[in-house]
């Protein structure tokens, strides 16, 4: 079994818990203190046989001054449901979901999967996961979340999450659950099962068996009632199209530990965390300098203003990665994008820091360099392609691999829409294709068209413009790794490779390896070219500690410092 990698102990959060541990808790003290007498030094808080500290206020943590303040976050996002079993990976959706409910485990920003509400044992074959409920889990009603709870939310999600039924839901063959655990028995193993299981964005979080029940096959949370959930927050108000209040969860109980990202501590600082909606960007930079929000946006034009009234500037290295596709499907074969050395005159032929210069309007600090479909953090990460004729802007070596293609000048379209990342990376590269003799030119198209146009290869386009998410590993990433529809790219070795990653243990050696050779090939057949990794921008009050590491946006740690 897999060693886990967290401290135990528990600390129940918010600032006034009433139970009945508690209560017997301080009888016991009382009784204590009348036997032995009372001490200066006796402390205030007693350990029960499990190693759970129950603690009465945020006074007693170690940044009790933190327990502050309402949040107010500026957004563009529109929520869709208030079913957090059917959040479809929307960021409107999630945003709010993340702090109301949690998942049974959680992965961190590094890729290491932590207990959160249960601990757990994953046998080194894969084929068996044992979950065991974490003390002191509630619900923000006071109900302690059980086992069972926790089983009906993972089959219930699954009937919305297609990758999570495929990934889990479809190989269990034997559900066995004893006292407080469940033990899954799968058919096979699948490379994403933990992670899909343990993503803090969902869809498979924890929410009462007895209301599951009562929705039955087809029911859908609609009511504020039913959003009963166990994270930092309880949800209070909502109403999509304008605001969505959520309010610390007072029976909230913050699980130690020492992963990072989502799976540090979550203590729920803030009294509330308010999403302001307001879809015109104008109008949330206005409401930005004026004072009306704590965090987000600002339009490129009003940026020096606001540095000029005191916001901050904050860098959110969430993994967005622009990139070109070419199109190598079948139907395109006649096409010289068809041979690899007019791929790699192309990429010899970028400037990668002049791209994303231009798409991050010259803000030097608003990207890296680093060419990956996986996080610098990631177990699998390497400089594979960054090594291989990446971002070397050589014009001479481009000329030498286009005369030994089967280039002939014909034109060559760049399919973009009026996107920074797609119409800004596309007029630098055009320029610098066209600098080595090839004729390039933008096939610029509205972005509803270019959505539907880059999935089909035979809308007439050669190179597609793409932006993808990293991902911690590398089956998970659909755009360049696992899947074909950015360019259709596909042959014997790389199938032979991945399969090798679906099959074999997530962070094993072999598994590593076999994505290394995915990189060497990659490289040598370059299918797509990855600019570099641009940051999203965000704009804060002075005052406010937005305190979160890795790639997802998380609020329940951000904190006023006045």
């Amino acid at each position: 079994m897999i060693g886990l990698k967290f401290n135990e102990k528990i600390k129940l959060g918010g600032k006034k818990v009433k139970s009945k541990l508690m209560k017997l808790i301080t009888l016991m003290m009382v009784v204590l203190v009348a036997f032995t007498g009372c001490k200066g030094n006796t402390e205030e808080t007693k350990t029960s046989p499990n190693d759970t500290e129950i603690m009465a206020s945020t006074e007693d943590f170690k940044f009790p001054e933190r327990y502050h303040g309402d949040l107010i976050i500026s957004t563009s996002a529109v929520a869709t449901t208030m079913d957090a079993h059917q959040t479809n990976g929307l960021m409107a959706n999630f945003q709010w979901a993340q702090n109301v409910y949690e998942t049974a485990l959680v992965t961190s920003d590094s890729g290491e999967i932590y207990p959160l509400t249960c601990d757990y044992e994953y046998s080194d074959d894969g084929l068996t996961l044992k979950l065991t409920m974490l003390p002191d889990r509630y619900f923000s009603d006071g109900a302690p979340v059980t086992i069972e709870d926790v089983v009906s939310s993972i089959e219930r999600a699954g009937k919305y999450h297609s990758a999570f039924k495929e990934a889990f839901i479809d190989l269990i063959v034997d559900t066995k659950i004893e006292d407080d655990s469940v033990t899954y028995t799968f058919s096979e193993y699948n490379s994403n099962t933990m992670y899909l299981l343990s993503d803090v964005r969902g869809p498979v979080y924890i929410m009462q068996k007895s209301l599951i029940d009562e929705l039955g096959e087809d029911g859908e949370i609609t009511e504020l009632s039913q959003v009963i959930g166990s994270g930092c927050y309880t949800l209070t108000k909502f109403e999509p199209d304008t605001e969505i209040v959520l309010t610390r969860n007072d029976k909230y109980v913050p699980v130690e530990s020492d992963g990072t990202g989502p799976a540090a501590p979550r203590y729920g600082y803030c009294d509330t965390i308010i999403f302001s909606v307001n879809v015109d960007a104008t109008s949330r930079t206005a409401g930005m300098i004026a004072g009306d929000y704590h965090l987000g946006s600002i339009i490129s034009d009003m940026q020096e203003e606001a540095e000029k009234v005191g916001l901050k500037k904050i860098y959110l290295e969430n993994g967005w990665t622009p990139a070109i596709f070419f199109n190598l499907h079948e139907s395109n074969s006649d096409n010289p994008v068809y041979d690899k050395n007019f791929r790699k005159a192309v990429r010899a032929a970028l400037d990668m820091e002049a791209i994303m210069l231009s798409i991050m309007e010259n803000d030097e600090k608003g990207y890296t360099l680093v060419p990956s479909p996986v996080f610098r953090d990631s177990v699998y990460f390497n400089d594979i392609l960054a090594n291989t004729e990446w971002n070397i802007a050589d014009k001479e070596l481009a000329k030498k691999y286009l005369e030994a293609s089967n280039y002939n000048g014909e034109t060559i379209k760049w399919l973009c829409s009026q996107s920074a990342s797609f119409y800004k990376a596309a007029v630098v590269g055009v320029q610098m294709l066209n600098d080595v003799g090839i004729n390039a030119e933008i096939m610029l198209v509205d972005s509803g068209s270019h959505s539907t146009m880059r999935g089909d290869p035979t809308t007439g386009h050669d190179i597609g413009a793409w932006e993808t998410q990293k991902s911690l590993v590398p089956t998970d990433q659909t755009s360049f790794v696992t899947g074909t529809s950015g360019g259709w790219w596909d042959n014997e070795e790389r199938t032979k490779f991945l399969d090798i990653m679906y099959s074999t243990k997530v962070g094993s050696q072999e598994s590593i390896e076999a994505y290394e050779e995915f990189c060497k090939l990659a490289a040598e057949e370059v299918p797509w070219i990855d600019f570099g990794e641009k940051m999203t921008i965000s704009y804060s009050v002075p005052e406010l500690e937005h305190n979160y590491e890795g790639s997802i946006a998380y609020y329940w740690n951000s904190y006023f410092t006045k």
